[in-house]
């Protein structure tokens, strides 16, 4: 699963849980968390889940996080300084 968007993470988690035929039920069980937000999260109603709470869902359906920082423009570069000498 390659996910560029934030509204393409839900459908994404579900296409991969039922192309591994897991239940919500199986994913609950295998990450800790409630068939309630993992309903939530693949229809678009969590609003903002937790990088923890992914990277759980990712590892209980076999895949894998990758971070491409890329698109970041230069000014959003943690610890650059923003040109006032602190």
């Amino acid at each position: 699963m390659h996910i560029t968007r934030m509204g393409q993470l839900g459908p994404e988690i579900r296409k991969a849980r039922k192309a591994l035929g897991l239940s919500q039920t199986d994913l609950s069980l295998a990450t800790g968390l409630s068939i309630k937000f993992l309903s939530q999260l693949e229809t678009g109603k969590a609003d903002n889940p937790s990088f923890a709470n992914i990277l759980d869902i990712t590892r209980a359906l076999g895949g894998q996080v990758t971070l491409d920082w890329s698109d970041l423009a230069s000014s959003d570069t943690p610890g650059q300084s923003d040109g006032d000498g602190a």
